[in-house]
């Protein structure tokens, strides 16, 4: 298991955290799935805060993948959930080649 961290900043106003609990193939997925995003892409932090990015670089740059052991991954979905923050994740605007290709993101 993996724990995937987001650390942003919005216009030098506000920092951005959040965290996701998954395994280290639906990372994987989520990785491909944003490098087959079209951008530049808005990505938002709140009702009506976003950020701009220009690559899918620029944006997986915000992201840090810490390895945890089953029993902390049990232990952080106990106490948080298997998320927690603004863990702001791009979701299905990749073409629909993409999703023909390589399917829908992997279950738990």
């Amino acid at each position: 298991m993996i724990l995937v961290k987001f650390e942003g900043n919005w216009a030098d106003e506000m920092d951005i955290y959040g965290f996701h609990v998954m395994s280290e193939e639906q990372w994987e997925y989520k990785k491909n799935e944003i490098k087959h995003t079209p951008f530049p892409e808005e990505v938002y932090f709140g009702t009506n805060e976003y950020e701009t990015y220009e690559t899918p670089e620029e944006y997986l740059r915000n992201f840090k993948v810490i390895e945890i052991t089953e029993i902390e991954a049990e232990i952080i979905s106990r106490l948080f959930g298997s998320y927690y923050g603004s863990f702001a994740i791009i979701e299905g605007n990749a073409p629909d080649e993409f999703y023909k290709q390589y399917g829908h993101y992997p279950a738990d």
